[in-house]
């Protein structure tokens, strides 16, 4: 059998949430039966570690999130509501005859009636409903136009569901080609394994890479602060990998379910299966237990593509999962090559057929500095906002104990990745807190942003500056304040590019707290009795970078 020589495969994808790398073993049944016919990416990575952004890149149909516009989780830098699905993956797909479908979670934020175009198939679970009995958003929509979804109580365990959904819609469009997209809740926090997966994984205690890092002197200021775990703190992220690996388990039976019904319907032959994650989570690894980092554990995907066509191996090529996937997609239903990816149907068939020389990385956190970088087959570089750099030489170090990015042999290594970064990075905001204002002094201060396509105009997109103060379009704040106050307002940025995607503008925007402080002949006396104290700025400062610790060490949302 030729390998993939036929346009029009079907194509059945099967994204789990915050799925590290080294889980992929835990889906022992699924292993096996694709095993004959299996090729593995050992070197696929996400763009960025964050559930809705890569998301929204992969049904874009591989479009960058700074080009989808959507950053982060969450309104107005993210979620449902920012991402533009009239021109996606689906609506390509579906207007070229296939049937398509989607099981289970969509974009965050996603809860309502709404059905976006391109879904023959509509059957999203909200966010927050539980596990057993919950609610979905049913109906269908067309290439050009949305559909209105009705809500519909299911019986029963979610990923069952999910399953004899995928299975219901292959059995019913026996004739077409399609695209089932089953998005998996596991292992995403709050767990709930099935009711016969309970206590599989009691008593596992996961222990590896860099965890609980001793030596935190080579990561940034903000990472070396972090403390140790506690022993109560270890006690408890035990505990909840043990559900995570719980509700594995039930995700193992679903995909051998649909395999199953694959085959009863001889739809083997003519369907690609693919396995792969949005993101994976920090474990303890470098004291951290959430998402949103370039670190291996958050990055380093999970990715499997199945076809009877395939000779099975693990493959070296570089896969930037988000972006190559839905070229690949397009080029297995016979459409024209759209988006940034690169397709993957020549790695599959030819273990000599050339691949990316790096992936793009880079987070929009909410409070950490922006950060960006490129991973290659041997290195990681990542840059901070604030300047400070770490190089990971991953065939000598694959857990990132040790940066060597001080090392003077490195100076030429980092210069071609900081190159190559240069022509990927996004457009984002590197300002993060604003200097004390005195009512009836002078204040200037410039706003700093990275990435995109310069020159870049500056815009207040919501709340007011203080009485007195201006913010001109090269992102300048000045002016002199008229009186004491404490003004929260958002400031927007915009490059001078247009999106491949939708023709927009790179933008970002965060949230500022600017205070003006009673100028000296306002000022009352001293009546704290601490001497000297901080500068508002500076208090603000210290209360950001605690809550940023804090959320750090808890479990990401998205």
């Amino acid at each position: 059998m030729p390998c993939l020589a036929d346009a029009g495969f079907s194509v059945l994808v099967f994204l789990l949430d915050d799925m590290r790398l080294d889980q992929l073993p835990v889906l022992e049944a699924t292993n096996a039966r694709l095993a004959d016919h299996a090729v593995v990416f050992d070197q696929a990575y996400v763009t960025i570690p964050m559930c809705c952004p890569e998301r929204a890149s992969f049904l874009s149909g591989g479009f960058l999130p700074q080009h989808t516009g959507v950053l982060t989780n969450e309104a107005p830098r993210g979620g449902f509501t920012v991402f533009p699905d009239a021109d996606t993956l689906a609506t390509h797909l579906q207007a070229a005859g296939y049937a398509t479908a989607l099981s289970g979670k969509y974009l965050n934020g996603y809860e309502d009636t709404y059905v976006p175009p391109g879904w023959t198939d509509w059957a999203a679970v909200a966010e927050g409903d539980p596990w057993t009995d919950f609610s979905i958003s049913a109906g269908s929509s067309t290439p050009d136009a949305p559909g209105v979804a009705a809500p519909l109580d299911v019986s029963g365990y979610v990923t069952d569901w999910q399953a004899a959904a995928a299975s219901r819609f292959i059995e019913d469009h026996a004739e077409a080609p399609f695209f089932v997209y089953v998005s998996f809740r596991s292992p995403h926090d709050p767990h709930e394994p099935a009711p016969e997966d309970v206590g599989t994984f009691a008593g596992v205690q996961y222990r590896g890479g860099a965890w609980q890092e001793a030596d935190m002197s080579d990561k940034p200021a903000w990472m070396q602060e972090l403390p140790v775990w506690s022993t109560k703190e270890v006690t408890t992220q035990d505990a909840v990998n043990e559900e995570r690996l719980e509700t594995l388990l039930s995700v193992d039976r679903a995909i051998v379910s649909v395999m199953d019904t694959l085959e009863a319907q001889g739809r083997l032959d003519d369907t690609v299966v693919v396995i792969t994650s949005d993101n994976g989570q920090q474990w303890g690894e470098h004291r951290l237990s959430a998402k949103g980092v370039g670190y291996q554990e958050s990055v380093h995907m999970p990715l499997v593509v199945w076809n009877p066509s395939l000779t099975p191996r693990h493959s070296s090529a570089l896969v930037a999962a988000n972006l190559d996937l839905a070229a690949t997609i397009t080029e297995l239903a016979g459409l024209d090559p759209r988006g940034e990816g690169q397709s993957l149907v020549g790695p599959l068939c030819d273990d000599a057929a050339a691949g990316r020389d790096f992936v793009p990385l880079q987070g929009w956190p909410y409070t950490e500095p922006t950060w960006a970088g490129v991973v290659t087959d041997k290195w990681k570089y990542l840059e901070s906002a604030t300047g400070e750099r770490e190089l990971y030489d991953l065939q000598a170090d694959p857990v990132e104990a040790e940066s060597v990015a001080g090392d003077a042999a490195n100076e030429a290594t980092i210069a071609a990745l900081a190159a190559d970064l240069e022509t990927v990075r996004g457009l984002a905001v590197t300002s993060t807190l604003l200097p004390q204002a005195t009512a009836g002094a002078t204040y200037d201060e410039a706003l700093t942003a990275w990435g995109g396509t310069p020159p870049y105009a500056w815009d207040v997109s919501a709340g007011a500056l203080p009485e007195g103060v201006h913010l001109d379009a090269s992102g300048r704040l000045s002016g002199t304040p008229t009186g004491a106050a404490n003004a929260a307002f958002t400031l927007e940025v915009y490059d001078s590019s247009a999106s491949p995607y939708d023709g927009r503008p790179q933008h970002d925007q965060r949230q500022f707290l600017l205070e003006v402080r009673k100028g000296e002949a306002e000022a009352a006396p001293e009546a704290c009795g601490c001497g000297g104290g901080t500068g508002g700025a500076m208090v603000l400062g210290a209360l950001s970078g605690a809550w940023a610790t804090r959320r750090r060490r808890t479990a990401g949302r998205g």
